[in-house]
């Protein structure tokens, strides 16, 4: 079999040396970060309880305790406002229908400038 002398390889490795001084560095920064991370985030070291609420601006909107009791009593309001009649803006006559009344209304009437079936 011939060699192609075009084909080179590696001659030198990697100093064992520096590979020795990666290592500690990479493991004094695995040890070095927990230690000083309460300094950069020091609020992040006070109990907190279950109750208590984070600080936040005022106009932030507040934070859901209960995420699935508060969907449901959403839902069960949006429920109650799409099969109710009432006022939306009673000075201009403008007015809430449940949606199957609505339904009904549209499949009968049709919508202004659509062709009818």
């Amino acid at each position: 079999m011939d060699v192609d002398a075009s084909f080179d390889y590696e001659r030198s490795d990697v100093s064992s040396k520096l590979v020795a001084c990666i290592a500690a560095g990479l493991a004094g920064f695995v040890v070095a970060v927990p230690l000083l991370m309460p300094l950069a985030f020091p609020r992040a070291m006070r109990p907190v309880t279950a109750s208590a609420r984070p600080a936040l601006s005022s106009d932030a909107p507040p934070l859901e305790i209960t995420p699935f009791e508060e969907l449901l009593s959403r839902r069960r309001g949006d429920d109650q406002l799409s099969q109710t009649y009432g006022w939306v803006d009673r000075d201009r006559g403008i007015v809430r229908i449940p949606v199957s009344r609505a339904r009904d209304l549209l499949s009968r009437r049709g919508l202004p400038g659509w062709p009818k079936p």
